[in-house]
């Protein structure tokens, strides 16, 4: 029976203990040859005995099937660590049997049962904890019921935090144990991320695993994306994001022409050159990984790479360039862009309307919008229109030739329209703004459409679609105002309503009696007609106020001066100490003269992408947030306002129509028995009156909702990052612009005069 026990723990089915598998005790076929005190020993030898046979069988399955390298590691160092000292223990025990040890053999050659069972007692804890591990891997067929309505494969992520958590217990063996496979998980995880911070691919097996995938397959450009669900727990959120950002620079290196590399090659090294200096950095990273010390090696490399390197295939030129064409077209820094852009949405929706097609009997409403190609060509116009009027600035047409080259008008369908919000941005920690659901991007042309801008290789390298989206969104909320206020000043165009137009006839005509009666009755229409406009004119003036001063502000203090902030910090230095340009071998330290010094404080004056990225999205909030765009509740009013601005507009320009029909029939006996102008004068009339008290419900909502955002933002500096790439002292901090006080100040100035030129009028 000694044999047959040994040969049972060493994996070999015994019909001692596996006579009947359903039975309740593991001795049933022998109750008969032994007692109860022996029957109770073998019990646990038994189950000792079945859970190495299944633990065995099970790592092999999952080290020859499972879809994680870091699993199928850890499979075999259970297989080639633990098993195998089982085994070892075992041979241990029968040698000293077979050598009658006196630790093991009694008197007369006996083996007492009790000192077998207790020589793998300890074994019995370890064995189950092993065989959790592997069905925590991959679900055995043997699990209970219970644990099959569980996740049936863990993640090389899932199973090194479990493999952490083990580690934190009371046992001795288990702890050890727990330790031991952890490392082997994370050696095989540095492993596969190795592949990716040195060469910038994906692993070549198991990258279904790897918390980095393939982004969108549709586009032309190669993307990237990180799987929060695959990411470990010691790998923080900004680590996770330098190490997509290396690996993307790497890739974008690798994927460049030939002519761009050798034109690099020539002011600087390749990616190969630095490769030894970055495997020494990975190096040093051993496990169990210390999440400071991975997020170290993660930074000194993307400065490596990014001060050798990405510095001269992205220079500060291009990044100022391209900040430059966001801030004149995005956030209508130049002015002149918005007015023409306006003008020619309004005369496309104006020519639309006054085609053939809109005559036609049973048009739907799809037939009066506006096409993508017809909404392409005005942006292509407008752009035509600045080239016409461009200065003798060339630096300007230089940024306008470029705008001109990536700009586009993104048009969405009512099905799939997007909100506009950078909200949508997966990343939670990336700093960008999250801007409530609103739909300015309507009012331009009548369709959902949008500015957007094509992002090349490298400007993605600090400037994501996220980012192009806060831009978008901004971009509709600045133009919405600009629109309302042209709108509204034109209404000053309109001669008609405004004065006696024309002018009353000459003194001989005026002469006569009936003549006196003409201009009698003219001038008392004149007259009636000023009074109904006065409310109108009194509303569109305070109109006009409040949105020139939101404007003022917005461009003049808030938009102008943080983004001359911003880009005097991408100019300014970064750093007067020096630093090496060149990689150096841990051995081998760079040594060099007054030039390679020069060199080293020109590389150390540019930023490395990511730390521009990241400050770009931290004055991107900061832009959002001074601009009002996050509160929902004042972006749903403006928008309200900007309604029944074209509303108000439109039945103005509609009566003007109506007016000057009535004149002719009136004055000149031309009649169209059509059309009962005197029935639509007073339909317009009322709905005029009732458009002008929508928009004074909406200015005394908006300035009370600002004096509301005012006491809410007392003491508060706006957004902060939650963490920070540079040094403190090398940290942008976003420019602290006026405070809506400052807004509040000129509108209740504004607002006292508005109440008594409202009494004068009343």
């Amino acid at each position: 029976m000694l044999h047959e026990i040994l040969l049972s723990l060493s994996g070999h089915p015994s019909a001692l203990f596996d006579a009947h598998q359903g039975s309740t005790h593991v001795t049933s076929t022998t109750n008969r040859l032994l007692s109860p005190p022996e029957a109770e020993l073998l019990a646990s030898i038994g189950h000792l005995s079945r859970i190495h046979r299944r633990t065995r069988d099970h790592v092999a399955r999952v080290a020859s099937s499972h879809s994680s390298t870091v699993c199928r590691a850890v499979a075999t160092a259970i297989t080639s660590y633990h098993l195998d000292n089982f085994q070892q223990k075992v041979l241990e025990v029968e040698s000293q049997v077979l050598t009658q040890d006196a630790s093991t053999v009694g008197a007369y050659n006996i083996v007492p049962l009790a000192s077998i069972a207790s020589e793998f007692s300890s074994w019995v804890r370890l064995m189950d904890w092993l065989w959790n591990i592997s069905n925590f891997m991959l679900l055995s067929e043997l699990s209970s019921e219970s644990e099959q309505g569980s996740q049936k494969t863990a993640s090389g992520s899932e199973l090194i935090d479990k493999l952490r958590a083990e580690a934190q217990t009371g046992y001795p063996d288990v702890e050890e144990a727990a330790q031991y496979l952890s490392k082997t998980a994370e050696t095989a995880w540095l492993r596969q991320l190795s592949t990716w911070l040195l060469y910038g691919r994906l692993p070549s097996f198991g990258a279904a695993d790897f918390f980095i995938a393939p982004g969108d397959e549709d586009s032309n450009e190669p993307s990237f994306v990180i799987r929060n669900k695959l990411l470990p727990k010691f790998v923080s959120r900004q680590t996770a994001l330098s190490i997509m950002f290396v690996g993307k620079s790497l890739n974008q290196i690798r994927s460049l022409p030939s002519s761009s590399k050798m034109k690099a090659a020539t002011t600087q090294i390749s990616e190969l050159e630095l490769l030894p200096v970055h495997v020494h950095h990975l190096s040093q990273v051993n496990a169990p990984i210390s999440s400071a010390k991975l997020s170290e090696i993660v930074a000194n490399i993307r400065t490596s790479l990014s001060r050798n390197l990405l510095q001269h295939l992205l220079p500060r030129e291009k990044i100022v360039e391209t900040l430059n064409v966001l801030h004149q077209f995005f956030l209508l820094g130049r002015g002149e862009f918005a007015m023409v852009l306006i003008a020619e949405a309004d005369e496309r929706l104006a020519s639309r309307h006054r085609g053939p097609q809109s005559t036609r009997s049973g048009q739907s409403i799809k037939g009066l919008l506006l096409k993508e190609a017809e909404i392409n060509q005005t942006l292509a116009r407008s752009i035509s229109i600045l080239s016409s009027l461009g200065g003798e600035d060339d630096h300007i047409d230089d940024i306008l030739d470029a705008a001109s080259d990536i700009l586009h008008l993104d048009v969405h369908s009512a099905s799939g329209h997007r909100p506009g919000t950078p909200g949508r941005a997966k990343d939670s920690e990336s700093a960008l703004p999250h801007i409530p659901n609103m739909s300015f991007d309507e009012l331009l042309l009548s369709v959902p459409v949008s500015l957007s801008m094509d992002i090349l290789s490298p400007l993605d390298l600090f400037i994501t679609k996220s980012d192009v989206d806060v831009y978008s969104s901004i971009n509709n909320y600045l133009l919405a105002v600009r629109r309302a206020h042209l709108h509204l000043a034109q209404l000053w165009r309109h001669s008609t309503i405004r004065r006696e137009h024309p002018a009353p006839p000459g003194y001989q005509y005026s002469n006569s009696s009936h003549g006196k009666e003409v201009l009698k009755r003219r001038r008392q229409r004149t007259n009636q007609r000023a009074r109904k406009m006065r409310n109108i004119w009194a509303t569109c003036r305070a109109a006009i106020f409040f949105l020139a001063e939101s404007e003022a502000y917005f461009q003049g203090e808030v938009v102008q001066e943080s983004f001359k902030g911003f880009l005097r910090w991408v100019k300014g230095p970064k750093s007067n100490q020096t630093s090496e340009t060149r990689p150096t071998t841990p051995d081998k330290p760079l040594t060099g003269g007054a030039d390679e010094t020069s060199l080293d404080v020109e590389a150390q004056q540019q930023h490395d992408p990511e730390a521009l990225a990241f400050a770009h999205r931290h004055f991107l909030a900061s832009i959002a947030y001074s601009l009002l765009i996050t509160d929902g509740a004042f972006t749903k009013l403006l928008r309200t306002l900007c309604t029944h601005v074209d509303d108000l507009v439109g039945h103005i320009t509609r009566l003007q129509l109506i007016q000057q029909n009535l004149d002719l029939q009136d004055d000149e006996g031309v009649e169209d028995y059509s059309q009962n102008y005197k029935k639509e004068e007073a339909d317009v009339s009322l709905e005029m009156d009732r458009a002008r008290r929508r928009i004074d419900s909406d200015l005394k909502g908006l300035v009370e909702r600002l004096r509301e955002i005012d006491s809410e933002r007392i003491g508060s500096s706006g957004p902060r990052p939650t963490n920070a790439l540079d040094d403190d002292e090398n940290r942008y901090e976003p420019l602290r612009v006026g405070g809506i006080d400052r807004l509040l100040m000129k509108l209740d100035w504004g607002v006292e005069e508005v109440d008594e030129e409202h009494e004068d009028l009343l």
